[in-house]
């Protein structure tokens, strides 16, 4: 551009002064032909340089068709009016031509500044998709990002756990010590990204004087920049963080600017959501996955001091930085059982520091707190007041523990039969992540099976040690079954009755075979070697009138027969099946939406192939489409932990049920497909209602979405409101497929879909009515469905009237 502007203002001045040149020659121009000569050059001059240059030659040219080819000639005063008025014409047609092609140059430019923003969001765009870790994403939004906003810093921040705190989690572009004392603060502190944050608004200062003016407390941080852009980062409606951009220069903040600097922070948001979620599903496979090494190690030995430290060293690196086991002595001590760690040198010295500093079991916190009082100690953040309270005034001890770098700590009970056996603590360092809630629960899940393991080794020992092992586990709930050598039942206690449901009576003295339904199964898979153990082993036992039960049983051999442990692993086993459904399903159902969205992107990178603006829109809306299916998917989940937690605060308000189920209606006419009518019919005496407004549409859209969603072939779905008595009654009615009788209380059990031949591909997670019947009846309301396969369904919501 700057070449082509020389060239320009070149032309201005030689290309008039070469046609006005050509007056000496004999044969000179007309007055008509050297006019046109003489716009040329005012063209040529406009094209290359721009208006101003065009000027130029527009006044060099007007003098030189004036003086030298209006008559008379070589006089600046033309013969009559009509010559004047061509002259002034040629002004004027050379000043729009230069006008002309001064647009055309902002045109250019504007279109090569357009250009040059879209590749620099497609750089990011790309940096983006290839992240797959959250720091990833953080590293590829500030550089990347940094240069797309034509900024010279940047830095994001995120909102920590706690809800109420700021963290810096990137930064790019600022002076080493310039984030020193912010590496994290309060929300609610007046900075523009703590406020940006909870206003869910963006704010662009065009120098640094008014940041200052708009946030008094700012002004003594320095930076290198004096504009500052401000952008939450939002995703479905909520803040999870902010990004700002700083300028080297004061600028001001253009329409164009300020959307693409949203752009950027839309991208940033979402690619950050989107990794969360990966990452929340890896770390749910690694912990069943970590869950199921743990408990075949637990059921390998009945050695449990040797299988508990095998634990210990398994929970190290990846669930804890510090791994220890203690158990709790008949006579009330503690005795640290294993320590893990992933240097030996460091487990010789904190068995040295055990042994120094041994467990008082009435101090108030840690291991011997949780054993006496049966309950975890959650501890998200470790901070030097509480090191200083664990040390009790022992200076060397404080040391010591500070010294370590200690984060964040869980220890959890060992509890059977309602005994505390020992804790379980996980500690970890400032290199690995603080714990969260979900830490909590696997490390109590962990505690539960390693306990369950240490109790059954302990009744086998007692078994071993007595000849009567009925009389000995006669009050335990696992079952004990001894046999003599010749397989003839010697005795059992009450919960091996019950488990594999005989009359204590009736087989004794029988053989087990012969009297005991399925015990064919548990000799065979069971059975220990002479002197030796085998098990335990998980099977299933079919009791009187088909009722199914699986059993986890192990056998011990003691010279003069055997005695089976047995354990009724039913409840837990159906609890695993929902586990691994629930994982299974959310695998299936995130992969989909994923899947587009990544062939999509992948689509819209490709170099070799050429999309117009309608299919470049397809993509678009399909990405747009497949995160909204993501982000609904994502939020069942979260809602459906909220509920089985009791962690999702219900409001109790007063509300219209008409307006609310209206805006619910209007909203899904907005997408309604094909083949769908939507209807609403409503009495006009419908009285407000009592309950969480916010709560209630969730459940009436989806049972609109279902309603949709299983009238595959099309029809009317109707919304229709009344009173009931006490209660405002809501019914969708649909004329889908239909649900059979025997599936109608099922439908709302969490995880459950229906049979794949009666659905015809609709997929689902299983959660929504089941999250509509909790929500329903946490307002003290009630849903049930009327329906019959081929002749459509009818959901009925009742609510509560306000008082």
């Amino acid at each position: 551009m700057r070449s082509s502007t020389a060239l320009g203002w070149a032309a201005a001045f030689l290309a008039p002064a070469l046609i006005s040149s050509l007056d000496a020659l004999s044969n000179r121009p007309s007055y008509q032909l050297a006019g046109f000569l003489y716009l040329l050059a005012v063209s040529l001059a406009a094209y290359l340089g721009g208006f101003a240059a065009g000027l130029v030659a527009t006044l060099l040219a007007t003098f030189g068709l004036d003086f030298l080819y209006t008559p008379p000639r070589h006089d600046f005063i033309p013969a009559n009016s009509d010559q004047a008025a061509g002259v002034a014409l040629f002004f004027i047609v050379a000043i729009l031509i230069s006008q002309l092609f001064e647009r055309r140059r902002q045109v250019q430019r504007e279109a090569e500044a357009a250009s040059a923003r879209a590749n620099r969001l497609q750089a990011v765009t790309a940096r983006l998709a290839e992240a797959v870790t959250p720091q990833q994403v953080l590293d590829a939004i500030v550089t990347e990002g940094v240069e797309a906003a034509e900024a010279r810093a940047g830095a994001i921040g995120l909102i920590m756990p706690d809800g109420e705190t700021i963290e810096i989690v990137a930064q790019r572009g600022y002076e080493r010590n310039l984030f020193v004392g912010w590496e994290t603060f309060p929300l609610n502190r007046e900075t523009p990204m703590g406020t940006a944050i909870l206003d869910d608004t963006p704010f662009f200062f065009s120098t640094s004087a008014e940041r200052n003016a708009a946030f008094p407390g700012m002004g003594g941080v320095s930076g290198p920049s004096h504009a500052l852009a401000i952008l939450p980062l939002v995703v479905e409606g909520r803040a999870i963080g902010a990004v700002a951009f700083t300028f080297p220069t004061e600028i001001e903040f253009e329409p164009e600017r300020r959307a693409l600097k949203a752009t950027l922070a839309q991208q940033a948001a979402q690619a950050i959501d989107r990794v969360r979620l990966y990452e929340a599903e890896r770390a749910l496979r690694q912990r069943m996955t970590f869950l199921a090494d743990a408990s075949e190690l637990l059921g390998s030995s009945l050695d449990y001091e040797t299988t508990l430290g095998q634990l210990a060293r398994l929970a190290v690196p990846d669930m804890a930085t510090w791994c220890s086991v203690d158990m709790a002595g008949p006579d009330g001590s503690i005795q640290r059982l294993a320590v893990a760690h992933e240097d030996p040198e460091r487990v010789a010295w904190a068995e040295r520091l055990g042994e120094e500093y041994p467990p008082d079991p009435d101090q108030p916190m840690g291991v011997p707190n949780v054993i006496r009082t049966k309950t975890a100690e959650f501890v998200p953040d470790i901070t030097d007041e509480l090191l200083v309270e664990a040390a009790q005034g022992d200076e060397r001890l404080l040391e010591i523990v500070r010294e370590l770098g200690l984060r964040s700590a869980i220890t959890v009970p060992l509890v059977a039969r309602g005994r505390a056996l020992g804790a379980l603590s996980l500690i970890r360092d400032d290199s690995a992540p603080r714990y969260t809630e979900l830490d909590l629960d696997l490390a109590s899940e962990l505690a539960r099976r390693a306990a369950s393991a240490v109790d059954n080794a302990i009744l086998y020992r007692e078994a071993e040690r007595r000849g009567d092992a009925s009389r000995a586990l006669a009050h335990v709930d696992d079952g004990v079954v001894l046999l003599d050598q010749e397989g003839a039942v010697v005795s059992l206690n009450p919960a091996a009755a019950r488990i594999l449901d005989v009359d204590e009576a009736g087989v004794l003295g029988e053989t087990a075979v012969g009297s005991i339904g399925g015990w064919s199964e548990i000799e065979e898979n069971a059975r220990p070697e002479r002197g030796g153990t085998r098990g335990p082993v998980t099977l299933p036992l079919v009791r009187g009138q088909g009722n199914e039960r699986w059993v986890s049983v192990s056998g011990v051999d003691f010279g003069d027969g055997a005695v089976y442990a047995l354990r009724d692993v039913t409840e837990e086993r159906l609890l695993e099946r929902a586990r691994s459904d629930f994982v299974a399903t959310a695998s299936h159902e995130l992969r989909t939406p994923l899947a587009a969205v990544l062939g999509a992107v992948k689509t819209l990178r490709r170099g070799d192939v050429s999309l117009d603006s309608d299919q470049r829109e397809m993509l678009m809306d399909m990405i747009d489409s497949e995160a909204e299916r993501l982000s609904g998917i994502v939020s069942q989940i979260l809602l459906t932990g909220q509920l089985d937690a009791g962690r999702l605060p219900l409001e109790h308000e007063r509300f219209d049920p008409v307006a609310l189920t209206q805006s619910v209606v209007d909203s899904a006419e907005l997408h309604l497909p094909n083949g769908i009518e939507l209807r609403m019919q409503a009495e006009v005496d419908v009285p407000p209602v009592a309950g969480d407004e916010n709560q209630l549409r969730q459940v009436i859209s989806n049972l609109v979405d279902n309603a949709i969603k299983y009238s595959p072939q099309g029809g009317d779905v109707e919304l229709r409101l009344n009173r009931s008595g006490q209660f405002a009654r809501i019914e969708v009615a649909d004329s889908g497929l239909g649900i059979p009788r025997d599936e109608h209380d099922r439908i709302f059990e969490k995880f459950y879909r229906l049979d794949p031949a009666l659905t015809r591909g609709v997929n689902g997670t299983g959660l929504g009515l089941y999250i509509s019947k909790e929500l329903v009846e946490r307002m003290n309301g009630r849903i049930s469905v009327d329906s019959e396969p081929g002749r459509g369904s009818t959901f009925v919501v009742e609510v509560p009237l306000a008082v």
